[in-house]
């Protein structure tokens, strides 16, 4: 059994998250938007390593206390092991001093709903056809932190 590690992007992982993000996504970043990502102060894109190889990735932005899940996806034959979790909650954990966290997720991926339920993100509004090839409406989801 491969021990899962979560760590911070580096400059040379930023093609395996970009194959990863264009296997599940329509709308993919690049090598080289993930390059821009590795360079932005206000952006931290984690990724879940089994061994050498990167299974999973999780792309954020902090913006004055405000943190964005831009993306999030695990490979395909990794699902259900607990990467996407440990993802969101090495963010959660990293996030914590800030506001909320938020995200978007399509209105029929109903699955991901649940998952982002489970770890205390509520429903808080609806984007119309936020999402396009094809155009859906997004549910807006929101992780509130503790008052300090």
């Amino acid at each position: 059994m491969t021990i899962l590690t979560i760590r911070d992007m580096t400059l040379a992982d930023c093609e395996a998250v970009a194959e990863l993000d264009k296997a599940a996504f329509s709308q993919p970043l690049s090598r080289q938007g993930y390059e821009r990502e590795y360079t932005n102060p206000d952006s931290t894109t984690l990724v879940a390593a089994a061994g050498d190889e990167i299974i999973g990735f999780a792309n954020l932005w902090n913006i004055c206390g405000e943190v964005t899940l831009n993306s999030i996806a695990v490979r395909e034959d990794c699902r259900s092991n607990g990467a996407g979790t440990a993802l969101v909650q090495e963010a959660l954990r990293r996030f914590s001093g800030c506001d909320l966290m938020t995200l978007e997720v399509r209105r029929s991926n109903e699955g991901a709903i649940r998952f982002y339920e489970r770890l205390g993100f509520v429903k808080v509004g609806c984007r119309k056809n936020f999402y396009q090839l094809p155009r859906e409406d997004a549910i807006l989801m929101t992780r509130f932190f503790e008052e300090r």
